[in-house]
């Protein structure tokens, strides 16, 4: 199937003046669609374009449209639209259809036949919004994005009029917290080659990372091509922040993490509670583990107007010298008190100097969810992007239902990493709890958090695995609010 030909197929205009050419697999056969007359009162109806389906698996080529609605962005419409049905968005933002600009994401479903893989996009052209879509089985997503990525570099439109609405929603520099007098860099001044497309889902490298089981990249929010630049919605932190082009982000919830192609450099972000409000606990404990981890390390504690650091220098990842600096910087607007936002940067000490910039840039970046939005069971931004069992857990948690809660994530993901995400999923009800004045309530929880947390440690598979989970164990424990 991947040496399969593709031939170019014309589809004529069934609405709105839209006929359109392709590339599609030689084997895949047209399908007749209905005739029907048009009908937009309902925002979330589309009309059928075209469709063709693969002889030898469940392989479907969609093509509809309907008017453009009257405000907001395309962007704005992709995602409602993708909203409305029953599916994990796990990847959505800026790029192109053919030559028009567009919205094209990746989102998949439970079938009858096993999980299944859409990739679409949204196009608005002369008031037109166009919808493109390949979908498949998750078992066969290689084969699946082949021909979704013929679809999307050959589309191309008959009698193409010009797009007339904002692809994004209109993007705001980075600024740091109210008060400070620190500068921050341009984030964008960190872009490396690749441009937009290493903070896609369907990036190679990023789906390959996906598939170990290392998380999600996190879903886009706007981008700024000018200045490479893009903002995007961070489930680990509840926030949002800018990120550059050509570095490689992953979010698995517990921690936001960037990456340099060439693995030179990694940034990693991740939200601590200090047990008394203070960071010097915080700087104790990384110390702690700095010299439990390395056989000399040299620790050296630093100020900088908000924000404080721990620099780890004299470590070795083999031959490689390394350091690390672990920078600290209390968020006010987190909504949960006595909270820290941690970069910690890991590169050798020639790149540590820039690479620390960036660490800086991308804490005074955040933006933090509104109080009000956490104090739901799950916020609606945070919602958007969990994988679907996460979402089933989080929905049977908020009806009390713990333990189909905990068997939902367990079913859902066969991944180690799922323990912790159930521990997390009970300290989230722990602090709501507490907040509420449900003492038995928030105890139980509690207790449940430390079990899932001490049962995700007990995972490791090796020596050196197993004294890395049990720190973060001892970690998220020590983090946790008091029942």
């Amino acid at each position: 199937m991947s040496s399969e030909s593709f031939v170019r197929r014309a589809f004529a205009s069934r609405i709105a003046d839209l006929g359109f050419a392709l590339e599609l697999p030689a084997s895949w056969q047209l399908q007749d669609l209905p005739d029907e007359t048009p009908d937009f009162d309902d925002g979330k109806r589309v009309f059928g374009l075209a469709a063709a389906t693969a002889p030898y698996a469940a392989l479907v080529f969609a093509a509809a449209a309907r008017p453009a609605f009257d405000d907001g962005t395309v962007h704005d419409w992709a995602l409602w639209l993708v909203q409305q049905h029953a599916v994990d968005v796990r990847a959505i933002g800026p790029s192109t259809l053919g030559e028009l600009p567009a919205i094209v994401g990746q989102c998949a479903a439970a079938s009858d036949i096993g999980e299944m893989l859409t990739h679409f996009a949204f196009a608005e052209d002369g008031q037109r919004l166009l919808y493109v879509s390949v979908t498949g089985p998750a078992a066969m997503a290689q084969h699946v994005w082949q021909v979704w990525s013929q679809v999307q570099r050959t589309f191309a439109l008959e009698t193409p009029r010009g797009s007339t609405t904002p692809l994004m929603p209109q993007v705001q520099p980075q600024q740091p917290p109210p008060g400070s007098n620190t500068t921050v860099a341009d984030i964008g001044s960190y872009a490396l080659e690749g441009g937009r497309a290493t903070l896609l889902q369907d990036h190679p490298i990023n789906r390959k990372l996906m598939e170990q089981g290392r998380g999600f990249v996190p879903r886009l929010l706007a981008a700024d091509d000018a200045q490479g630049r893009a903002w995007v919605a961070s489930m680990a932190l509840r926030a949002s922040l800018a990120l550059p082009y050509g570095w490689h982000p992953l979010d698995d919830s517990r921690r936001l993490v960037l990456l340099h192609p060439d693995g030179s450099v990694q940034v990693s972000l991740e939200t601590m509670t200090s047990p008394d409000g203070s960071v010097q606990p915080l700087l104790d404990r990384i110390e702690a583990a700095a010299r439990a981890d390395y056989p000399a390390p040299e620790c050296l504690r630093l100020q900088s107007g908000a924000i404080t650091g721990l620099a780890v220098r004299n470590i070795h990842d083999g031959q490689q010298q390394l350091q690390q600096l672990h920078l600290l910087m209390a968020a006010p607007d987190a909504g949960v008190e006595h909270r820290y936002v941690r970069a910690r940067v890991t590169t050798t000490p020639e790149q540590m100097s820039r690479a620390a910039d960036l660490g800086e840039a991308l804490l005074f970046g955040l933006q933090f969810d509104s109080t009000e939005a956490r104090a739901e069971p799950m916020a609606q931004e945070e919602a958007q992007t969990q994988p679907e069992w996460a979402l089933r857990a989080y929905a049977l948690e908020a009806e009390g239902k713990l333990e189909e809660a905990e068997q939902a994530m367990l079913k859902g993901c066969n991944q180690l990493g799922v323990l912790f995400s159930i521990a997390h999923l009970y300290r989230d009800r722990l602090a709501r709890l507490a907040a509420a004045g449900d003492a038995a309530g928030a105890a139980h929880a509690r207790e449940r958090a430390e079990h899932w947390a001490w049962a995700y440690a007990a995972g490791a598979t090796s020596g050196g695995e197993g004294a890395a989970l049990s720190r973060e164990r001892d970690a998220f424990i020590a983090s946790l609010p008091p029942a």
